[in-house]
């Protein structure tokens, strides 16, 4: 009897010691399975933890090693509420990329890291690479076979704007810089942006991020002095405040003849530029010497806020161009309008890209220089105007090939830099930048993914989550725990 009794009690001792054993040793791979599959149940409203389906094609398809290498120690950003939201977004990149995505924090003062190359020095990777001279800490570094790049931890958020100028609710667009950073590490190859200098240009740090986002290299020239570099893309010059010569427009006409594209951003208070005018008109555009209003959205007279959409149609390319076509205000700054010129010029095609929202917009004529009043008055042109185009032409390529070459024209500040710079994507104004940077850049696609909201990121049970819980709190658990009952139950009564 007693060896009976002993008996019963080793099996119900081995059976306890066993589904103990098997708990721990399912929380420890569950926990391994977790850090590799990123095995976790994203229950914020904004769904801040769950990629987008872009991002996850996106990384699934890498099929080489990239290390990023954050500037800090990890236990300081997971110390950090939005921080440790950055950490788990890279966890499940990695996840998702196979593995592809090596990461690692390494605390910037001690100056190594494990790297493939570079002698394992933070020091020795920042002399290779002029595009890391400025980083700093918490900045997220990409290394691949091809090239480096890195993001500031900064760029990961964005900050909302009402039509009154007032900052709202934060934005995370983590996505859609990673995504950026890796496309530019991966590449074959890198499109060029070159900014023209020697006219007083307004300052283009935004849009040289924007482009930058969207896989381009960029550099600056006196065009005066320099030739275009030969792997330049697009040409840009933002405000000039003086004319180009006539050797200038030489070399416009000539980067166009064989494919290149320009970006004039023509500056509201800039006088006549009859050269740079002239260039412009054959490509069938001119620039009105007006200056636009809006009775309806005209909220800060003293910038002259107006309403504007992108024009139906005007990024035929674009995945993202139909979200446009809705009449949201652009935030645009006073412009001046533009309008079609049909002549002998070379446009084959000639697109309006934006135009102010409805007949509530106005212009004042600047012919007299004296603008007394931003009121609207019987005289003044009703809306609505045209405050950007998009003019093409077919021409060959230095191959031989029939290509495309563009010129696009915006006659207001609404791209002005320091506009963009502080709405940055509010308005739209820096998303329709990136598109038409996409669409010129021949070597790689851009991916669009929208910020998500920081203010929706209260651990909210969605639909999905709430039966994944159930599921596995009232009804896995409990039958896990009654089975081993009923098991240890059969045998002692069997014994």
């Amino acid at each position: 009897m007693k060896l009976k009794k002993l008996k019963i009690n080793w099996i119900s001792i081995l059976t306890i010691v066993i589904f103990l054993t098997a708990i721990i040793l399912l929380n420890i791979f569950a926990g391994m399975l977790t850090e590799r599959f990123f095995l976790k149940i994203d229950l914020t409203e904004a769904g801040l933890y769950t990629l987008s389906d872009k991002a996850e094609d996106f990384l699934r398809d890498i099929d080489e090693t990239v290390d990023i290498v954050v500037l800090s120690d990890e236990s300081a950003w997971f110390a950090n509420s939005t921080l440790s939201l950055i950490s788990n977004i890279l966890k499940n990149y990695s996840a998702t990329s196979g593995g592809h995505l090596r990461i690692q924090y390494v605390n910037p003062d001690l100056n190594s890291f494990d790297g493939p190359d570079y002698n394992n020095s933070l020091a020795v990777l920042k002399e290779s690479h002029t595009e890391l001279e400025d980083m700093a800490r918490n900045d997220i570094i990409f290394i691949s076979s091809k090239r480096v790049t890195k993001v500031p931890v900064n760029n990961l958020f964005t900050q909302n704007y009402d039509q009154y100028g007032y900052p709202t609710d934060a934005n995370i667009r983590a996505d859609q810089e990673l995504v950026s950073a890796l496309t530019y590490v991966l590449n074959e190859q890198i499109a060029r942006v070159v900014f023209v200098t020697n006219h007083q240009e307004d300052n283009t740090e935004y849009i040289k991020m924007v482009f930058e986002r969207s896989g381009y290299d960029s550099s600056s020239i006196n065009l005066a002095i320099e030739d275009i570099p030969e792997d330049t893309i697009v040409l840009i010059t933002a405000a000039p405040k003086f004319d180009f010569l006539s050797e200038e427009i030489v070399k416009l006409e000539a980067f166009s003849a064989t494919g290149g594209n320009i970006m004039i951003l023509y500056d509201i208070n800039t006088t006549k530029l009859p050269v740079l005018d002239n260039f412009m008109a054959e490509w069938g555009v001119a620039v009105e010497n007006k200056l636009i209003f809006d009775e309806e959205y005209t909220f800060i007279p003293q910038l002259g806020v107006i309403g504007a959409i992108i024009a139906q149609g005007a990024l035929p390319s674009t995945t993202s161009s139909a979200a446009y076509t809705r009449e949201i205000p652009l935030g645009v700054y006073s412009a001046r309008p533009l309008r079609a010129v049909w002549g002998d010029g070379a446009s084959e095609s000639l697109q309006p890209l934006v135009q102010t929202v409805s007949s509530s917009s106005y212009a004042k004529d600047l012919s007299d220089g004296n603008l007394t009043t931003w009121e609207r008055e019987s005289g003044d042109e009703s809306g609505p105007f045209t405050l950007a185009y998009h003019s093409r032409i077919l021409t060959r390529n230095a191959e031989g090939s029939q290509v495309y070459s563009n010129l696009l024209i915006f006659g207001g500040s609404m791209f002005d830099d320091t506009f963009l710079s502080i709405y940055g994507e509010t308005f739209y104004n820096a998303i329709l930048i990136a598109d038409l940077a996409n669409d010129l850049n021949p070597f790689g696609e851009r991916i669009y993914i929208s910020p998500k909201g920081l203010t929706e990121s209260q651990m909210l049970v969605s639909a999905g989550g709430a039966r994944a819980v159930l599921i596995f709190m009232v009804i896995l658990v409990p039958l896990t725990i009654i089975t081993a009952g009923v098991l240890v139950w059969r045998k002692r009564r069997h014994l």
